[in-house]
């Protein structure tokens, strides 16, 4: 009795586990910010859709379909990343300038709701830098198994059938309604033209620092 009580619970916990992970999805993509397509300002949000806080420590990001060997451009998610309850997470290239001091970076442009955590992961340089054009996105929990996938122009590897459209600079490509997830990007994702890093693709645009703020930044 005790085997088989200990045999379902731990087929439960597995069961749970899968769904949990799957409701931590690609949310939203700045690719490129202006005409300088500055990989400075690029950043990706995952958006977690359950009710539950989802443990991403170890979770992969890669710009290619999910291979067991780490590649140099994957980004693999530090201990204690956590994507909260019906939450977000931000991975952006550049956080404040420590990169290359140019002024050009996301806290330079943009101000998330409290609270939301942010992880940088720029300074190795070629990570994630993606493709303006077109190119994939794809998300591994820490046994490489892929939980999200997105691609767009041309789809990079993907290729561009079922590819979320291209999108012109100053806008975002952003699942519409938030978090909506049917495997398909031309049909979950659209251009928005108020990106809104850490919070609702339908919410109100993301607060954009002063242009005082900017020049500090600059010149600090």
């Amino acid at each position: 009795m005790r085997s088989l009580f200990a045999v379902s619970f731990l087929i439960g916990f597995l069961l749970l586990s899968g769904l949990s992970a799957a409701d931590v999805v690609i949310n939203e993509i700045m690719v490129q910010f202006d005409s300088d397509a500055d990989e400075d300002l690029q950043w990706i949000e995952l958006y977690n859709d359950g009710p539950q806080d989802i443990d991403v420590s170890g979770w992969l990001l890669s710009t290619s379909p999910i291979q067991s060997l780490i590649k140099r451009r994957d980004l693999v998610l530090p201990q204690g990343a956590v994507v909260p309850a019906h939450g977000y997470l931000l991975l952006v290239n550049d956080l404040d300038d420590t990169k290359d001091h140019d002024g050009r970076c996301f806290s330079s442009q943009w101000s998330p709701p409290a609270g939301v955590e942010i992880i940088e992961y720029g300074l190795d340089a070629p990570q994630l830098n993606l493709d303006v054009s077109g190119d994939d996105v794809h998300l591994a929990d820490a046994g490489r198994n892929e939980i999200d996938a997105v691609w767009y122009g041309h789809g990079g590897e993907m290729g561009g059938d079922q590819a979320a459209p291209d999108v012109t600079a100053g806008s975002s490509l952003g699942r519409n309604p938030n978090g909506r997830d049917t495997d398909d990007p031309a049909a979950d994702f659209i251009a928005f033209s108020h990106p809104t890093p850490g919070a609702s693709n339908q919410s109100a645009p993301v607060t954009q620092r002063s242009t005082w703020s900017k020049i500090k930044l600059l010149f600090r």
